[in-house]
């Protein structure tokens, strides 16, 4: 050990003996820097070294560098140092560097010092080294899911690589099938790609308003020609992330999920990508994804109740998009639960509602949805025979109406558009 220890220290000599050079440390803070490092070294070549020592280390290397960054910018505001480019002003981070990679490989299933690791040298701008650590923790946990959010989050909002990200959630998920919180998130990707692309399209006059609704109001009958399969193993732009493949049997759903590389762009028309089909391809896998992780002897109610909570939150996250035709993704979760729960009650009541979901309380054409809304709420309650059922969809119903419309904290309806709810509610209850 002590080898080690006097190996590790012998490396930091000639930084020292430059910054003692340029005169931004004397001989006695550097001989406190060396015994500082000489106790840390010793702390973590010990066998019962601890994370929180790694931790303490690099913070510690962390506030010297801090400053000699300090004096450095003093000294030279006044002319007393030597600018020229040296050992010392690299060599503070590298070690920082170099001390959380030591900790990853002694304790690789400590996550704080992963996050610390990827924080520092994010902030350093390392991004092949970035990249290597990314590799490296989704190689030693391929189950931890915040990993691949974190992994696929900077490939898309730091690097802009749309296409690095696709892979990364979709081979997170043939190894995390059964995580929601991938699904989501990817599905959330995929429509926050396409809100920014047809935003930077109407910037740059590519299309205009009329244009784009146009476009997305286009019909669907091209959608399965211009659809491409993403290939499972392409690699990201310029550097790479290595990761685990998994098993070759592992969902092989995940392997047709269209690409969307939408560098051509076009429109809704020759590319349904544009119109959010990415998103609900991931809709459609999820639900009997997560479904699998329910008990198989569960009663039938709780796996129904966990479907609409996946649809819920998928209805959720739609709503965030008013940029999108969120028509036209409503519809399909729609039609996807008068396909598989036509019977129950909550299918009915998301058709009931879809009309005025997203209308603002004083929008001109409030009143003609309300009465499309009523207009399916009156039908559905007719071909209802059960009593108890009637009463929970009239409950339910009121209740949406009241919360949505009367109880609103963003905004209030004219006194003209409050008697009428209030007539509608009245109207529901005594039908």
């Amino acid at each position: 050990m002590a080898e080690k220890v006097r190996y590790y220290l012998e490396q930091s000599v000639p930084e020292l003996e430059d910054l003692k050079r340029k005169g931004i440390y004397d001989k006695n803070e550097i001989t406190m820097i060396m015994r500082r490092r000489t106790d840390f070294e010793h702390r973590i070549q010990g066998r019962g070294s601890k994370p929180r020592d790694f931790l303490k280390y690099a913070e510690f290397e962390t506030n010297v560098e801090k400053l000699r960054k300090k004096r450095y910018n003093r000294l030279n505001k006044v002319g007393l140092i030597d600018t020229k480019p040296s050992l010392s002003d690299w060599a503070g981070s590298r070690r920082i560097l170099f001390i959380y990679d030591r900790a990853t490989k002694r304790y690789p299933g400590d996550m704080n010092i992963w996050s610390q690791y990827l924080k520092f040298a994010k902030a350093n701008g390392a991004i092949k080294l970035i990249y290597k650590v990314y590799s490296r923790l989704l190689q030693l946990q391929p189950r931890n899911i915040d990993a691949w959010l974190s992994a696929a989050k900077y490939e898309f909002e730091t690097n802009s690589n749309a296409k690095g990200a696709r892979v990364l959630f979709q081979r997170g998920l043939r190894l995390n099938p059964d995580s929601f919180d991938l699904w989501i998130s990817y599905a959330q990707f995929e429509l926050t790609y396409i809100s920014r692309l047809l935003a930077r399209r109407k910037v740059l006059g590519l299309i205009t308003d009329k244009q784009q609704k146009e476009e997305m109001d286009n019909e669907k009958t091209k959608l399965d020609k211009a659809i491409s399969t993403s290939d499972s193993n392409d690699d990201l732009d310029g550097d790479t992330i290595s990761l685990p493949t998994g098993d070759d049997e592992m969902k092989e759903e995940l392997t047709h999920l269209p690409e969307a590389d939408m560098n051509m762009l076009g429109n809704p028309e020759t590319n349904p990508a544009l119109k959010g089909d990415v998103a609900l391809t991931v809709f459609d896998l999820c639900i009997p994804e997560i479904l699998k992780a329910v008990p198989k002897d569960a009663a039938a109610s709780k796996r129904d109740d966990k479907a609409f909570e996946i649809i819920n939150q998928f209805m959720t996250l739609f709503d965030k998009f008013s940029d999108l035709n969120r028509d036209y993704l409503y519809s399909h979760v729609l039609n996807y639960v008068q396909t598989n729960y036509p019977n129950d009650l909550r299918t009915l009541i998301i058709d009931i509602t879809l009309p005025i979901r997203n209308v603002e309380i004083n929008n001109e054409s409030l009143s003609e949805l309300l009465q499309l809304s009523v207009n399916k709420f009156i039908a559905y309650k007719l071909k209802l025979n059960d009593s108890k059922q009637k009463e929970t969809l009239i409950n339910t119903y009121t209740e949406f109406l009241t919360d949505r419309f009367l109880h609103s904290t963003t905004e209030k309806p004219s006194e003209r558009i409050d008697t009428l709810l209030r007539a509608i509610i009245k109207k529901c209850r005594t039908i």
